[in-house]
């Protein structure tokens, strides 16, 4: 069950809808107003006239156009997450510029999906479903617990790519809004970081390799996007979508390790811990953050068992704490840490292994 804001009322989602374009605030309404328990309270045609409408209409979710004449999204969302915050849906044409989908998931918004589109005269259904669930989500998430990512670029240092196979492998799993927990826990490693990561996340695959690339400007260590099958290397971290299924296997015919991607699973971040535990064992470190379902604890579980380490993200910094309570109920996590004390932990204990 889905934790509901304090200012939802009689069950009801409401909704405010900013956009530019009439045409598509009417979709987005008539996408909206079919659904039950889903009430759309106003729109507005740019930030500065959402940020009027917020005042007046006490929405419990926005939805957010990029780009808008007078006051672009990316400013909306920045005085939203300070005055108002309330839970951001960004819906954007723009889902192929690496900027802004950074920026919105940097700054706190609770995901980032493409506009709806008729394609050939097509039906909504897809696209639909896709909003009406973001919708729903975002009205349970605890907000005045995210934080935005400092923006400021990292010069790394020469040699810091590495090609060797990794001793040992963390495996991070989180869902919604959980792009801006990674980018707090990546940003406080050091440029040395001898360790691998792969971090699942839920992002809609078009946005992880643009997103992936501004990511990359502001790491201490290398973000390289999951897009496809990969070597597995120490000294960077790779990003991939809880829409596809990774696993880590030993087939490189160097002896090294492979990060394979194939076809959407139920439980995504469940199969890439069991393979990280099959495969590295007591050298394995599980992660779970914020997020929403049980995926992952099953996975804990095996990486537990195997000897290794597993961490979950602190409640206080979770604005969806379902996928870490769960597994700390089924007694599969070592430690609750804030996203700096997962940085630490996984330093001493990567220096601790090598």
């Amino acid at each position: 069950m889905l934790p509901m804001n304090d200012c939802t009322r009689n069950g009801h989602v409401r909704v405010l809808i900013v956009d530019d374009a009439p045409m598509m605030r009417r979709a987005i309404r008539e996408i909206l107003y079919r659904k039950e328990g889903i009430e759309v309270v106003g729109t507005a045609a740019n930030g500065r006239e959402a940020l009027e409408k917020i005042e007046q209409l006490q929405p419990d979710v926005v939805t957010l156009d990029i780009d808008m004449p007078v006051m672009n999204g990316i400013t909306t969302v920045k005085n939203i997450m300070i005055r108002h915050r309330i839970p951001v849906v960004m819906i954007s044409s723009l889902v192929e510029d690496g900027y802004f989908a950074f920026e919105a998931l940097r700054l706190g918004v609770m995901d980032f999906i493409p506009k709806p589109s008729r394609v050939n005269g097509g039906s909504w259904e897809k696209d639909e479903e896709l909003l009406t669930l973001r919708v729903r989500i975002a009205s349970g998430m605890q907000v005045q617990r995210m934080r935005r990512v400092r923006r400021s670029k990292i010069r790394r240092p020469e040699g810091a790519v590495r090609g060797a196979p990794p001793s040992t492998a963390i495996v991070v799993g989180t869902t919604l809004a959980g792009p801006n927990s990674i980018m707090h826990m990546v940003s406080h490693l050091p440029k040395n970081f001898e360790g691998a990561i792969v971090a699942l996340q839920e992002i809609h695959p078009r946005i992880l390799r643009p997103f992936c690339q501004y990511f990359n400007e502001i790491s201490p260590v290398e973000v390289v996007p999951l897009t496809e099958d990969t070597p597995f290397h120490s000294g960077k971290v790779y990003m991939g979508s809880t829409l596809a299924g990774v696993r880590v296997s030993n087939t490189q015919p160097d002896g090294g390790f492979l990060l394979r991607v194939g076809a959407p699973l139920d439980s995504p971040i469940d199969q890439l811990f069991s393979s990280v535990a099959d495969q590295f064992g007591r050298r394995a470190c599980g992660i779970l953050l914020t997020g929403l379902g049980v995926d992952g604890t099953d996975g804990m579980r095996a990486i537990k068992e195997a000897g290794g380490l597993t961490l979950g993200q602190d409640h206080e910094c979770c604005v969806y704490p379902n996928l870490v309570q769960h597994a700390v109920d089924n007694q599969v996590v070592d430690a609750l840490l804030s996203n700096h004390g997962i940085a630490q932990r996984i330093v001493t204990w990567t220096r601790h292994l090598h």
